[in-house]
């Protein structure tokens, strides 16, 4: 009588709600509601926190670039070492640059900040070679005239064509002894990166300028060096090693900020495994809904069990009971995710008119904009553990109720 299995078919009907079994209805219903808000919730986070890391991997190396070459003194090859760059094709753009601190001066206000040296083709460069910083039109950039952050400039309250002192820690000998060196600068021109770091506290002066302000036998120019592909930065370094150069020290995006990624990392597995809690918990729902539903449908397996089904035909009706459950609350949940994740920002900007309120400072984030990026393998790494754990909770009352004697529960009913 059972040979055309139609235990799927069962199933579905005792999915349905009814009067006898309004309870285990409801407890189905959450358990559903419950699969596609775990499921939803961990691809929204996953998805956010992996367009927050590449997004800022994105405006980190929009200012410092795949890998810097540190000079260590003068015996360095300069000519030996621009030719292997000219002739690397993974290259994708390289300048010269020299790093230093200053403090910008306006009458009762004075405010810390960072100055990196560039050439006019580096700043050029710099501009038409990187996607995550622009620089304003009709710039002004010579020996006096500077480009700033648009951040800083809004916070110290400059426009273009004002004027400001730059403070220089290195000290000049004197008749009066040793003071600091000032110089007056004309703002040429504004930079925006997208990272309220870099806005907030950099300014872009010549290399000639850097050059007179901060080398030093403790300070020395770099070459920062962009790749077509940021994997080819271990490549680079193996070659590098080949041409035996002498006098030089490298240093890749993952030195200075291998902890600050590795702890994100980190908490998007913290948060991988917190949110699965919510899966879980539904998957205890499965579990009590499917607990009710045997113990009130005992006199139906009697029935089926008589009638000649066997015990795997019990354990597929109540699985499969589950087990739908399971399925189309992960196929929902996926959806809700993939969806809130490909609007985010418009659903941000509604939120914030909403409530008046600033849900994503940039001064907290570093990123004036709310990055979400799906991730395929993720997303199918969570519709796997969602589906495993719906299944394995639908196992066990499955597995109960066909180890259930009909006689037995005959008496019972």
């Amino acid at each position: 009588m059972f040979s055309n299995n139609p235990s799927f078919f069962i199933a579905l009907r005792y999915l349905k709600p009814s009067k006898k079994n309004t309870m285990v209805s409801i407890i189905s219903l959450f358990s559903f509601l419950g699969i596609v808000l775990g499921v939803g919730t961990l691809i929204i986070v996953m998805s956010v926190m992996n367009g927050f890391k590449i997004e800022l991997l994105d405006k980190i190396i929009g200012i410092n670039g795949h890998l810097n070459v540190h000079v260590l003194n003068k015996n360095f090859d300069d000519k030996k070492f621009l030719n292997f760059l000219d002739t690397t094709n993974s290259i994708k753009s390289y300048r010269k640059l020299i790093d230093g601190q200053g403090l910008v001066s306006l009458k009762n206000n004075s405010t810390g900040v960072i100055i990196k040296g560039i050439t006019n083709e580096g700043l050029i460069n710099l501009k038409n070679n990187k996607k995550n910083v622009s620089i304003s039109k009709n710039f002004k950039f010579n020996d006096n005239n500077v480009i700033l952050g648009i951040k800083l400039m809004e916070r110290i309250n400059l426009k273009v064509g004002d004027k400001f002192k730059l403070i220089i820690p290195k000290t000049t000998n004197t008749p009066f002894g040793s003071i600091p060196k000032i110089k007056t600068f004309t703002i040429g021109g504004s930079f925006d990166s997208g990272m309220y770091t870099y806005d907030n506290n950099l300014i872009f002066t010549t290399y000639t300028n850097a050059e007179k302000f901060f080398i030093s036998n403790n300070n020395k120019p770099y070459f920062q060096i962009e790749f077509n592909d940021i994997k080819l930065v271990d490549n680079f370094k193996s070659d590098l090693n080949n041409i035996e150069l002498l006098n030089y020290q490298v240093y890749d995006w993952r030195n200075s900020n291998r902890a600050f990624f590795n702890a994100i990392q980190t908490e998007k597995n913290v948060m991988f495994l917190i949110l699965s809690l919510i899966i879980l918990v539904a998957a205890f729902n499965i579990i009590s809904s499917l607990i009710m539903l045997v113990k009130n449908k005992q006199v139906d397996i009697a029935i089926l069990r008589t009638l000649g089904a066997t015990q795997n035909t019990i354990l597929k009706i109540f699985f499969l009971n589950g087990a739908t459950i399971g399925f189309f609350g992960t196929l929902f949940g996926t959806i809700f995710g993939i969806f809130f994740v490909l609007n985010i920002n418009t659903l941000k900007n509604f939120l914030e008119k909403f409530t008046d309120t600033e849900l994503f400072s940039a001064e907290i984030y570093f990123l004036s904009n709310l990055p979400a990026k799906i991730d395929s393998t993720e997303v199918i790494y969570v519709i796997v553990t969602s589906l495993l754990i719906s299944f394995a909770a639908s196992f066990l009352p499955a597995w109960k109720a066909s180890k259930s004697n009909p006689i037995d529960l005959i008496r019972k009913g």
